[in-house]
């Protein structure tokens, strides 16, 4: 039985660390300064840095990702500005009144970037997509029978069985993800949620119309459960061949 379990213990650590070792080789071999190519659906990425939340004790607000076990995987990198305008926009909610909001950011990309299945874009390290937070201080469900969250369903008024988007909160965090984008020298290039949902968003903040572009049109996949922000940072044409 000592020699089962000896096993058994070595086993798991063998695949906790083929498990790990993928974001420790990523890091060590990135400089920290990325550098994309392309575009958003035809794009690859150098050095890309993998997304983070606010890890500090001293923060009043939660951010997770929507899949620990896909962040191991290597789905949750991004180019550095856009790291850095992700974590610095979660900063300023932490002092915004929304300390309550389950914030929870989705799939980005891989750290070369490229094909991503299934997404038709996020190939170049600027997409991100972020959970819709829930008013209340309701969790947002993310676990594999509702594809960490991507199954999740809200009506054309944002409500469904997890809870109630907060307009207001989303409208919040777009405001600062543009404020701090623009501050690194970039931007917001669009923006893609649920066309029936936009009106509430819009109601939330009138002006967001005219500063930040949105999805006219249905895209392929709903985005009720999440809105998708492609970032407007400098990226190098695609090399040819």
């Amino acid at each position: 039985m000592t020699r089962i379990l000896g096993k058994s213990f070595i086993a798991a650590i063998v695949l906790l660390a083929l498990l790990v070792a993928p974001n420790i080789v990523v890091s060590l071999t990135s400089d920290g300064e990325s550098k994309c190519y392309g575009s958003t659906s035809n794009g690859r990425l150098e050095n890309g840095v993998r997304l983070r939340g606010l890890s500090d004790d001293s923060r009043k607000i939660e951010v997770r990702p929507y899949c620990h076990l896909c962040v191991i995987f290597l789905r949750t990198y991004v180019h550095s500005k856009v790291a850095d305008t992700v974590f610095y926009a979660y900063s300023d909610l932490d002092v915004a009144g929304f300390m309550k909001t389950d914030w929870v950011y989705g799939e980005t990309g891989l750290p070369w970037g490229g094909r991503f299945r299934p997404h038709r874009t996020h190939r170049n390290g600027l997409s991100v997509d972020f959970m819709v937070p829930l008013k209340d201080g309701a969790r947002f469900p993310t676990h594999p029978f509702n594809r960490f969250g991507y199954d999740e369903e809200f009506d054309a008024s944002g409500r469904g069985m997890a809870g109630e988007i907060d307009f207001d909160a989303i409208v919040a965090h777009l405001a600062s993800l543009q404020k701090h984008s623009k501050s690194l020298g970039g931007g917001i290039a669009r923006v893609i949620l649920a066309p029936d949902l936009q009106d509430d968003l819009f109601a939330a903040r009138p002006d967001l119309r005219g500063r930040i572009r949105f999805n006219t049109r249905q895209a392929w996949v709903r985005h009720d459960d999440h809105y998708h922000v492609d970032f407007d940072f400098p990226c190098a044409p695609m090399p040819s061949g």
